[in-house]
Order: C-alpha cells, then sequence, then structure tokens
C-alpha cells in the first residue's frame, strides 16, 4: 500500500488535535442519543421474509379471521361467578382489548381453576400490547387476587425481548469494566486510547440503527460487542508494536495500517456478502456488520494516529524466540493432536441438539418459567397451531374421527378448539376440562381448527405442524394451500430458515474472504491456507457446545459473526507480516519475525476481549450468557489455530535443522 499516502494521512491529523476530540465527542453524543432510541424486537415478522407464500397466506388468514394470540390468565381457584364477570368487564375495558372471556376449569390434578382469555385488538403494536401486561396486575390486586399465572404467545415474546434488552444495557457495562481491568493492566498508559477505539463506534452503530429505525433482535445484538472487539484489536496492534529506534507515530501508523486496512475491508466484503441471502434477517446481519466493521476501523484510524505514543504499553507479552523451531521440531505432535481434536469435534457436532425451547432462555427460578410451568402442569397447553379449513365443507362430525387420531398419535395436545362458521365456539379437551356451555350443532362448518399443545423445543414443534399438515393434506383434501398456519408454526420455520441461511451464508463468506486474503496478498496458497484457521475455531466451537449440550439457537447462532470478525483479523495480521518479510528467509525465520511483530498484540487481544465476555456468564438470561462464553472460547480457539496450526501450514516441506 501507498506508505507515503498513509504517513502524510497520519501527519495531517495529527495537526488537528482539538478537532478530532471535539468530532469524536458529538459522535459519542450522537450515538448515546440514538442509542437511547434502540429497541429490541424478537416479534414474529422479524423472522419471515415478506414475500413467501407462507406468510402472505397466514395475512390473509389473520385479514379474514381478524385472529390474535391471546394473553392466558390463570388463577388457581374457583372464584364465583358474579366476582369472574366484574374480573371480566374490567379486562375488556383496558385499551387495546378486543375481547375477554372467563371460564372455570378442571385441572388434570381435579383441582377448580379460573381461566381467563384476553384478546388483544387486530394488530396491536408492541407497546400496547406491553401497555396490556402492565394493567393486568393493577385489575387483579384490586380484586384481591395475588396469585395468579400468564401465558401466551406475545407474552413470551414481550418477556424475552424485555430480559435480553435489559441483560445486554446491564451487562454491556460489566463487560467494558472487565476489559478495562485488564487493558490497564497490560497496556496502562494505552488504556483510553485502545477502549476509546472500541467503544466509540459500538456506541455510534447502535446509535445510527436506532435513529434509523432499526430494532434489534437475537442475531443483531451480537454487533456492537463484535465492533467493539475490532476496534480494540485494531488499536492494540497500534499500541503494542515493535518499535523501530527512530520510529514516529506517522511511520509506525503508515507501517501497520495496510494490514488493518486490509483486515478491516475483507471483513467488511465478507458481512456484505450476506447481503445477497434470501432471508431478512440474515441481510441485516451483513449490512450492519458491514457498517459496524467499518466504523471500527474509521475510528481507530482517526484516534490512532493523533494520541498513539512509542513505547507505551506496560507490561508486553513477548513469544518465546525460536517459537518456530518449536513448532518445527513438533509438527507431528500437533497435526495428531489436531486430528485427535477433530475427532473428538465430529463426535460433539453430532450430539448438537438444534432448535431449542424457548423456556430454556429463562433461569429456572424466573417469572416466566414459573408461569408457564404452572399453567401448563394444570393441563392447557400454551402454544398454539392453527388449522385453516376455510375453503372446505367441514363439519364437527366431519372431523371428529380425524381429531381422535390426532390426540392418539400426538399426547402433546391439550385442547382442540374448533371456530365454527356462526361465530361459535366449541372445546374439545383432552387435558384441563374447560367448564364452557356449548351448544352442539352437528352441521355447522368449521373454519378454523386451533390445536394447543404443551410448550416444547423448536424443532419438535415445527415436526409436529409439519406431520398435522400431511396429515389434512392426506385424510382431508389435497391443496396447494397450506391447512397449517399460525404465529408458532412461522416463528419455527423462520428460526429453521435462520439456521440454513446462515450456514450457506457464512460458508461463503469464509470461502470468499479466503480466496480474497489470497488475492489481496498476491499468492492463491496463502489464500487456501487461510480457510484452515478460519473454519477451523467455528468447527470446534460447534463441537464445544455439541459436548456441553448448548442447544443451536437464534443466540448461539451469531456467534458465528464474531468468530468471522476476529479471526479474519489476526489471520490477516499473521499472512501480511509473513509475506511481506524478505523472501530470502526460510519459512521459520520468517516466522520468527512475524511473531515478534503481531504476536504480543494479538495474545493481548484475546486475554482483553476473552476474559471481558466471560463476565456474560452471570446474566440471567441464559442465551446471553452462553453468547459470553462461546466468544471467549473461539477467541482462544482463534489464537492457538493462528499460533500453531497456520504456523505448520506455512512451513509445509521445510525440513527442521
Amino acid at each position: 500500500m501507498n506508505a507515503p499516502l498513509l504517513t502524510s494521512f497520519a501527519i495531517n491529523i495529527r495537526t488537528h488535535r482539538k478537532a478530532v476530540l471535539i468530532l469524536m465527542a458529538l459522535l459519542l453524543v450522537l450515538g448515546g442519543l440514538g442509542a437511547s432510541k434502540s429497541q429490541v424486537d424478537n416479534s414474529l415478522p422479524v423472522w419471515q421474509t415478506t414475500d413467501s407464500p407462507e406468510w402472505l397466506a397466514y395475512q390473509q388468514f389473520l385479514d379474514r379471521t381478524q385472529l390474535t394470540d391471546p394473553l392466558i390468565i390463570l388463577i388457581p381457584e374457583q372464584i364465583a361467578w358474579a366476582q369472574m364477570s366484574k374480573i371480566n368487564t374490567s379486562f375488556t375495558n383496558l385499551s387495546a382489548i378486543g375481547s375477554c372471556q372467563a371460564t372455570l376449569v378442571d385441572t388434570v390434578q381435579g383441582e377448580k381453576a379460573t381461566l381467563f382469555n384476553i384478546v388483544p385488538i387486530p394488530d396491536a403494536s408492541q407497546s400496547q400490547l406491553a401497555g396490556i401486561l402492565d394493567q393486568v396486575e393493577p385489575v387483579l390486586q384490586s380484586y384481591k387476587i395475588d396469585s395468579y399465572y400468564l401465558g401466551g404467545v406475545w407474552y413470551l415474546t414481550k418477556e424475552l425481548d424485555n430480559l435480553s434488552g435489559m441483560a445486554t444495557t446491564v451487562l454491556f457495562p460489566v463487560v467494558l469494566l472487565v476489559v478495562t481491568i485488564v487493558v490497564f493492566l497490560l497496556c496502562r498508559s494505552a488504556t483510553i486510547l485502545i477502549l476509546s477505539c472500541g467503544l466509540i463506534p459500538a456506541v455510534l452503530l447502535v446509535g445510527i440503527m436506532g435513529f434509523s429505525g432499526v430494532k434489534m433482535n437475537m442475531v443483531l445484538l451480537a454487533l456492537p460487542p463484535l465492533t467493539l472487539i475490532l476496534g480494540m484489536a485494531h488499536a492494540i496492534h497500534f499500541c503494542i508494536k515493535q518499535w523501530d529506534a527512530k520510529e514516529t507515530a506517522a511511520s509506525l501508523f503508515s507501517r501497520v495500517a495496510p494490514p488493518c486496512i486490509l483486515s478491516g475491508l475483507t471483513t467488511a466484503l465478507g458481512f456484505a456478502s450476506l447481503l445477497f441471502s434470501s432471508y431478512g434477517p440474515v441481510q441485516q446481519l451483513g449490512f450492519w456488520g458491514a457498517v459496524g466493521t467499518l466504523l471500527s476501523l474509521g475510528i481507530t484510524f482517526i484516534l490512532v494516529p493523533v494520541f498513539v505514543k512509542p513505547m507505551q504499553f506496560s507490561r508486553k507479552i513477548v513469544l518465546p524466540q525460536h517459537t518456530s523451531d518449536f513448532i518445527s521440531r513438533n509438527r507431528s505432535k500437533i497435526l495428531i493432536t489436531l486430528a485427535l481434536t477433530l475427532i473428538l469435534a465430529v463426535v460433539g457436532i453430532g450430539r448438537l441438539q438444534k432448535g431449542s425451547l424457548i423456556l430454556e432462555f429463562f433461569t429456572d427460578n424466573s417469572t416466566v418459567r414459573t408461569n408457564y410451568q404452572n399453567i401448563e402442569d394444570a393441563g392447557i397447553g400454551l402454544t398454539p397451531i392453527e388449522v385453516d379449513f376455510f375453503t372446505r365443507e367441514l363439519s364437527r362430525d366431519d372431523l371428529a374421527p380425524h381429531l381422535k387420531q390426532l390426540a392418539a398419535e400426538y399426547k402433546e395436545i391439550t385442547h382442540f378448539i374448533l371456530s365454527m362458521d356462526n361465530q361459535t365456539t366449541q372445546v374439545v379437551s383432552l387435558a384441563a376440562k374447560m367448564l364452557i356451555p356449548e351448544f352442539y350443532l352437528p352441521n355447522l362448518k368449521v373454519e378454523r381448527l386451533t390445536i394447543l399443545i404443551r410448550t416444547i423445543s423448536s424443532e419438535e414443534t415445527l415436526a409436529i405442524a409439519d406431520n398435522i399438515e400431511a396429515f389434512f393434506q392426506n385424510n382431508v383434501a389435497a391443496s396447494a394451500m397450506h391447512y397449517v398456519t399460525g404465529s408458532v408454526p412461522l416463528y419455527t420455520s423462520g428460526q429453521k430458515q435462520l439456521f440454513s441461511s446462515m450456514l450457506k451464508s457464512f460458508s461463503l463468506a469464509f470461502l470468499s474472504i479466503s480466496l480474497l486474503i489470497g488475492i489481496l496478498l498476491r499468492s492463491l496458497k496463502i489464500g487456501l491456507i487461510a480457510m484452515v484457521p478460519n473454519l477451523l475455531p467455528v468447527v470446534f466451537v460447534v463441537a464445544v457446545m455439541g459436548w456441553v449440550n448448548i442447544p443451536l439457537s437464534v443466540a448461539t447462532m451469531t456467534v458465528a459473526s464474531i468468530i468471522f470478525g476476529i479471526v479474519v483479523d489476526d489471520t490477516i495480521h499473521m499472512l501480511y507480516g509473513y509475506q511481506n518479510q524478505p523472501k530470502t528467509m526460510s519459512a521459520s525465520q520468517r516466522l520468527d519475525c512475524v511473531f515478534k511483530e503481531v504476536g504480543s498484540p494479538i495474545i493481548t487481544t484475546t486475554l482483553v476481549t476473552g476474559t471481558g465476555f466471560l463476565a456474560f456468564l452471570a446474566s440471567p438470561f441464559i442465551p446471553l450468557g452462553h453468547f459470553g462464553l462461546l466468544i471467549s472460547l473461539a477467541l482462544w480457539m482463534a489464537l492457538l489455530c493462528d499460533f500453531f496450526v497456520l504456523p505448520v501450514l506455512l512451513l509445509g516441506g521445510e525440513k527442521h535443522v
């Protein structure tokens, strides 16, 4: 790259120190203002492709039925009809409530309970749904009812949003504190500079997303930590570097900047390649991942030339001399260890659970799990699967043998709710008996069937939904239109689509990144070699998930984006340094020079970020704890791959002397 141009840039920007300080302060303030507008949204539309046939059919279904998932309230006692009627009226009068139905229930334990089924108005906003939850407790307390349990699809989603948003807001400062302590211990005088290079772009990214109206979800929540890591990694490479005797800040910048530019651009292009995915959430991850990567690079390139000072680290971690000789002597052992580890990884991947039980995102003693456990233990399933019979002429008597067969096959089913063409509802109870007066008219047409099942994992739920679809296609009438619809089947199919889309997209991104490295470093061999350390940390982390029973969920899937960013950064610094050593040197000598140049920054970055993200283990939101643990493991695995596997590949057939 053009060293004089980089030197000139550094010299010019150093003359504008006050302007840089003012600019950074403004960016931080603007980022903070935008971040204050940021919201978390994991609702159904987030995970759907707007032009998919299933989603369009669901929209038509909603327009026709005006269906809204209800809020279920179970009171574990029998309430007198007069008081039940008053409570029902109070709920009906709340804002954003479409209807409310109360009934007595005989639980599977043989006890009496009272059930309220509160249906919001169609197309209720997230704030209106949150308002309903806020009003439930005051209403019940006004009738001196203290013991009750809540459940329902959107209730669970709102609690998921609240917990993930709160956990991130509370724990991110804790992570930052831990990172600050580690940076201070390792790079005392450079602490503020390194933290600024990570924190400012991370806050700015969230701010831009907030101003743009982009809501965070369980995929996008990975981007602020990624931006923080990349910014700090860039800064550490400048601050902890071997300095020549007459080195200046400008000359240092021109020397270290090229691999940082290559790293930032290739990572950004890798994220940008996700834009070619057909799935919206992956496209969003690609766009904002590229923006965060470029922000971390840009902010670092503005701050470093102005504030970096030679030899400002306090404790520099240096690799032993002749590390390459040690690796060369132990090449066989390293390869054997790698082979054994890969075998264990294959076994671990085979044990990996795909899909997750959403209740396991919450701690065992959480209010959400307590609510769901008590309602479903009473015999009321909280997961609805809708079956649309609008175009079919089916009566209850026609459906009766089919329902009997489904009930025998799926023990997870607790109720069938039949919505008739005269706007009445009939309930078939398989578990808790709902004491609803029923006017049995056998010839009424059934327009919609709601099947309530117990809350199980997403994969199991999707399997049941697919099997029910196949059942009605085979036993009622084959149809190009799907019978099964509803928010839950769409949630689970969206999650499955996310997995497959991210797997394909990231595989292509890793491949394109490695080839791009080869092109930029003018060596196809180097590009092919780069694929190995880029992929191995992902393989090892997925294997660990299998061994320790961490399921592949929306939250853990996002760890791939963190690995994607940091592994590419470390690998490029290693390979750029290797390629720019004199070709007259042997591979071992070139590696020793590389270890001397970039070994310390890579180790320091791993120590800082790997330790910091372990703080997420304290989160009450289980996926966030897994997120922190897996990122930390991935960072250390990336370090081992770059320091042992990559050198073995670069040494190739060179014989040790």
